[in-house]
């Protein structure tokens, strides 16, 4: 076999090598726990250009005070009242219904509002619509964890 027939080979060889080698979009459920990271650091930055892209328009989220519209959430995190100092998520899971998604974990954060801690571990369920190529969140509750009596 001549020296051009076997470099030829060589390299069809090497094509399911170089194909599984070149890098995989992340699933939908680690772009959605992504998300969630990058929604927590948001939170803690106050970054209003990504919290405003990641609420939907009709967001509408529930917690011990009732609920919230986009704007009176965006209102109340974004002022200097309201402090996060450190926000961990964790035993998140993702379920997938075709563009709707639901989100459920832990977050243990520590918080200040009006200079109180009002630091705690927090339960929270947040719901997902995949609109205009991307996620955005549609719904959320949360509620605080507190020890069993």
């Amino acid at each position: 076999m001549n020296t051009a027939v076997l470099r030829i080979a060589l390299l069809l060889s090497m094509l399911p090598i170089a194909a599984s080698a070149v890098a995989r979009p992340p699933s939908p459920e680690a772009q959605l726990m992504q998300l969630e990271q990058d929604y927590a650091k948001a939170l803690m930055r106050k970054d209003r250009a990504f919290l405003m892209r990641y609420y939907a328009p009709d967001w509408r989220g529930g917690n011990w005070l009732g609920f919230w519209t986009k704007s009176t959430m965006l209102k109340a995190v974004l002022e200097s009242r309201y402090v996060i100092r450190s926000m961990t998520l964790r035993d998140m899971s993702v379920k997938i219904v075709g563009p709707v998604a639901i989100v459920q974990g832990i977050d243990d954060e520590v918080t200040m509002v009006d200079g109180k801690n009002a630091s705690g571990k927090w339960s929270f369920t947040d719901v997902f619509a995949r609109r205009g190529g991307r996620w955005v969140a549609i719904a959320s509750h949360t509620s605080k964890v507190g020890p069993l009596d």
